[in-house]
């Protein structure tokens, strides 16, 4: 491979020096998946800028226990590696108060525990003194660690820390709209936004981006929670299958993006200011519009069971029968959460769709009746802080109750959307819990939902 420099593209699997990276040094079985790539492509890059032997000194920033650290520890004198370590946090790579030790119970192959050495830190306050380091690296971490600000501050404090001359290897999410989605404590970043950051700060880019994909069907984006989108039923033969769905260009709402590779050094008085350049973005760009086309009319010609339970904690309701091993077993029940079902978002398009939302109270719960509330939510792609709820209904539920609320939506391509149930008052439990959707025909839609509701022998 001529450029490192470069998104992920599948095929890349078939590189002879990907193949054997991911056999003799990652020590895995080849997958499409982005993180695999990662992993590949900075072991790769070091390899080819000469910084993968016995002399040189490495940082891993937000390293957890990932398992390329392991593949490059092996090659050098020394790996730092870096993390916000804490037993509380919900990354599981970097669950634990004894980071050092957790990285060296946890290797997947023997090395040397004398090469790793785990500290708690944060990426924008590097503990280290100047020059330290002949080369740093982080694999998709970039994007939580703030906004603007925190971001340039990273990039400064890695340029502090690496030694005249010193590269840093890192991958983050590159998407193809124009506009950088900005969540919480995760961006997604356009070209645009990318390069100008990089520019703004001490640190330069090497070499332009090399952002051509293979024109092969394996390529089109599809949602990364698409296996909540295709079936409800975890046991079906289905749904194991699309666990193992190619993980490669993915899709926030209408907007593809994919893991991206870049190689900064350390910035000089002389630093080249010239504009980075994203090759064969625009091809790039078409063919994308192509996969996305493509998938729209998949969930516009088929109709779609949506897994109620995937917003909520361990995809569990403490309101479902199905659940309540669980929750017998659980010691962070929190009762006082009222969430009946909670769906993932999903984009639909643009057009007139049903969602059918069918739920069956079981005979056992208490004699009371009860009030739920079934709600509609969306949020545009790029700012899904800004949840609006579009529909809402209240229902006055009994023993032995079927209900089934059938909502027509008109959908928009730049918006996502989520279907939930609340218990307003009373209790219940539900021995059935389903949600379907499909496209509907017509000229004209009704705003107003029909619901049925039917009593059970």
């Amino acid at each position: 491979m001529y450029n490192t420099s470069k998104i992920c593209d599948a095929a890349d699997w078939f590189d002879s020096e990907i193949k054997s990276i991911i056999e003799n040094e990652l020590k895995e079985t080849a997958r499409f998946h982005r993180k695999q790539w990662e992993f590949a492509m900075i072991f790769l890059t070091l390899q080819k800028f000469g910084l993968l032997n016995q002399e040189k000194i490495g940082l891993s920033l937000g390293g957890g226990n990932e398992r390329v650290l392991y593949s490059i520890a092996k090659h050098i004198q020394k790996l730092f590696v870096t993390d916000l370590y804490d037993d509380s946090t919900s990354w599981d790579c970097a669950r634990t108060n004894d980071p050092d030790e957790f990285i060296k119970v946890s290797k997947p192959f023997p090395i040397d525990d004398h090469k790793i050495q785990a500290l708690k830190m944060d990426m924008r306050f590097l503990d280290f003194d100047d020059n330290s380091f002949d080369f740093c690296y982080s694999s998709c971490a970039i994007e939580h660690i703030g906004e603007h600000k925190d971001f340039l501050q990273h990039f400064n404090e890695v340029n502090r820390v690496l030694k005249e001359g010193g590269i840093y290897v890192l991958t983050t999410e590159l998407q193809f709209g124009d506009r950088t989605i900005c969540d919480e404590n995760n961006f997604v970043f356009s070209k645009d936004y990318i390069s100008d950051l990089i520019s703004e700060s001490n640190l330069e880019f090497i070499s332009d981006v090399d952002t051509d994909l293979t024109k092969n069907i394996i390529n089109y984006p599809y949602p990364s929670n698409i296996k909540n989108l295709a079936l409800s039923d975890n046991k079906s033969l289905n749904q194991k299958i699309v666990e193992d769905f190619p993980h490669l260009v993915l899709l926030r709402g209408n907007i593809p993006f994919t893991s991206v590779l870049l190689v900064l050094r350390k910035g000089a008085s002389y630093k080249n200011l010239e504009p980075i350049h994203f090759l064969n973005f625009d091809k790039t760009s078409r063919f994308l519009a192509e996969g996305v086309k493509s998938y729209h009319e998949i969930i516009s010609e088929n109709k779609i069971s949506i897994s109620p339970f995937s917003s909520l904690p361990g995809n569990v309701s403490r309101f479902y029968l199905d659940h309540s091993d669980y929750f017998q077993k659980s010691v962070d029940i929190v009762k006082s959460d009222n969430t009946i079902f909670h769906s993932d978002y999903f984009w639909f398009g643009r057009g007139k769709r049903v969602v059918h939302i069918y739920l069956k109270t079981d005979k056992t719960f208490s004699s009371e009746d009860g009030i739920i509330q079934i709600r509609v939510h969306s949020h545009s792609t790029c700012e899904s802080m800004s949840v609006k709820c579009i529909y809402e209904k209240d229902i006055i539920v009994t023993n032995n109750l079927i209900v089934n609320e059938v909502i027509e939506l008109s959908t928009d391509e730049n918006f996502n959307y989520a279907f939930l149930c609340n218990l307003v008052s009373g209790n219940i439990s539900c021995s059935s819990i389903t949600i379907e959707s499909y496209s509907m025909s017509g000229d004209k839609i009704n705003s107003v939902s029909s619901t049925e509701l039917q009593g059970v022998a």
